[in-house]
């Protein structure tokens, strides 16, 4: 991991969006095939989501792996095993 995860310029655009990366899969709950696969805050940490564009019924909500560069200001010691300081 290098700087560019923990510092990054401040957004010069007016509005802030997620890109929503197009899945190949079905949903369960309205057959719909418009599905999309993108990073969410979500109140357990930061979460990638496969989600139904249409009824956005949730397929997966997994955790982000380094290549998904979520969050973008992950800590450097991320995944770091811990020890209890005694």
């Amino acid at each position: 991991m290098g700087v560019e995860r923990m510092l990054f310029p401040r957004p010069s655009e007016e509005r802030i969006y997620v890109t929503r990366v197009p899945v190949e899969a079905t949903c369960p709950e309205c057959g719909s095939t418009a599905v999309a696969r993108y990073p969410v805050a979500n109140y357990i940490g930061p979460r990638m989501v496969t989600k139904c564009q249409d009824c956005f019924h949730h397929l997966a909500v997994d955790v982000p792996t380094d290549d998904d560069h979520w969050p973008p200001w992950r800590p450097a010691t991320w995944g770091w095993s811990g020890t209890r300081a005694g």
